[in-house]
């Protein structure tokens, strides 16, 4: 029962607001930090039982397009929106944690890539003198910052103390390198097995694929947001002349290709959202492949990056601090080309620990309406003493990933409302901030200005995670 997003099957809903009216005070629902979401979603569970109205009821009234005009306070707002929908009747919500990437997993992954060739310390140096010269340059740089003779290494790379720190982590590995190198300054093999995470919770490698460079494989642990695989073994040409791109490869050969690291690593429910074609330097020829970004699909409904232009303005006394480290959705990317995958930066799937709600309730969409029409202007992307533009080209119902009260480091899917777009100023014309004909709308449609509590009509900051 997936909506088409054409006006042919739906008029269009248009409520036109003549004339200024008054900046909301307040937003219909506040938003509640302490709120104990996990049993509110239990709760809604027996509503759904007692309500004639359910999911499927209120998905089918969601028009596929809407339009809406609202103008106070030097804010023009023009929502104009194609409405996406997720193909389902159920939304389930789910109890999630970040994943932790397990041993096999680990000694699996790197094997994918590598195969039986010898994996090799990322940075290992073709020879011992090289080496010894930067042993040399580090130790003067950290000399330098502890004896204050130095505030600062690089400006804009941390405090002092964050870069004494990382100096001295590079030093530590070089050291090794050096001891456990030739003469000839060949840096000893890796062994897989049973390799673990240092101290900074990255395992960083590098191994000869075959190409001019060296191929490189990245673990890294995220306690926020999830363990997270980066493989990349091919050199991007930035470059390159656009009409002249091919590749010996069709889109749908890349996806399947793709399709094969996603299920041999376990990487979840990933559902293509584009595809973009890109050109690399095979030696010395520019040759193309395409790159592929996902959204990750939980309980038969979407969960997709998009980034939030800025915080809700409440009357809170917390700070977003508080809950700053938080699982973000990611934005997960396969790279393919004729040889296969070349590419990827995937973050590994939450862990369900438990369903809480098999069929949530969610609000109209008339009610939705009401929520956008509250609190749309309750933004700190104002511009000062100018008039503000904002158009809502998209909307979108989506999971995101919501902080449980209970243990900040668990999290609970919930369905939200994302009204995505754009802004621009009298001093800056739309056309000179976007170029609509050349602009690759994508990015413009993955920024949102207002999400919305799907269920209650609460406002979630993404920023914060609550």
């Amino acid at each position: 029962m997936k909506k088409s997003f054409t006006a042919a099957i739906l008029s269009l809903v248009l409520i036109s607001l003549t004339g200024c009216q008054e900046t909301p005070k307040e937003d219909l629902v506040k938003n509640k930090k302490e709120q104990d979401l996990e049993q509110e979603m239990k709760n809604n569970a027996q509503k759904t039982e007692q309500d004639s109205a359910g999911t499927a009821e209120n998905l089918a009234s969601v028009p596929a397009h809407y339009q809406y005009e609202m103008e106070a306070d030097g804010v023009a707002v023009q929502v104009d929106a194609d409405v996406h929908i997720p193909d389902t009747d159920k939304i389930i919500s789910e109890k999630v944690k970040p994943s932790e990437m397990t041993q096999e997993q680990i000694e699996n992954t790197i094997h994918y890539f590598a195969g039986d060739t010898a994996c090799y310390p990322l940075g290992a140096v073709t020879s011992k003198e090289e080496l010894m010269d930067e042993i040399i340059s580090l130790r003067q740089e950290i000399a330098l910052l502890e004896s204050g003779e130095q505030s600062a290494i690089n400006e804009g790379d941390g405090t002092p103390e964050e870069q004494l720190a990382e100096l001295k982590a590079q030093l530590k590995k070089s050291e090794e390198l050096y001891d456990s190198g030739t003469e000839e300054g060949e840096a000893a093999p890796v062994s897989i097995q049973g390799i673990t995470f240092d101290e900074n919770g990255s395992i960083e490698l590098q191994s000869d694929l075959g190409r001019a460079e060296a191929a490189r494989i990245f673990l890294y642990k995220d306690a926020d947001r999830g363990d997270r695989v980066e493989f990349m073994n091919y050199s991007p040409a930035y470059n390159a002349v656009e009409g002249e791109w091919s590749a010996d490869i069709s889109r749908e050969e890349a996806v399947n290709k793709a399709q094969e690291v996603i299920q041999t690593l376990e990487l979840g429910n990933l559902e293509v959202m584009g595809i973009e074609e890109k050109a690399q330097v095979v030696d010395g020829n520019i040759v193309g492949y395409y790159d592929i970004s996902y959204k990750r699909k939980m309980g038969g409904i979407e969960n997709f990056y998009l980034q939030e232009k800025a915080s809700v303005q409440t009357d809170q006394a917390e700070t977003p601090e508080e809950y700053s480290a938080h699982m973000e959705q990611t934005e997960d990317h396969i790279q393919v080309d004729a040889s296969g995958v070349i590419g990827m930066n995937v973050t590994m799937p939450p862990q369900v620990m438990e369903c809480v709600n098999e069929d949530v309730s969610i609000c109209s969409f008339d009610q939705v309406k009401e929520f956008l029409a509250s609190n749309i202007m309750n933004k700190s992307w104002k511009a000062p003493g100018e008039k503000t533009y904002l158009k809502i080209t998209q909307i979108y119902l989506s999971y995101m990933y919501v902080v449980n009260k209970n243990n900040n480091r668990e999290y609970l899917t919930i369905p939200v409302w994302d009204f995505c777009g754009y802004a621009y100023w009298e001093s800056m014309p739309e056309n000179s901030v976007y170029n609509l004909e050349k602009t690759d709308k994508e990015s413009i449609y993955k920024t949102t200005y207002l999400t919305i509590n799907a269920v209650d009509g609460s406002i979630i900051s993404r920023q914060a995670g609550y």
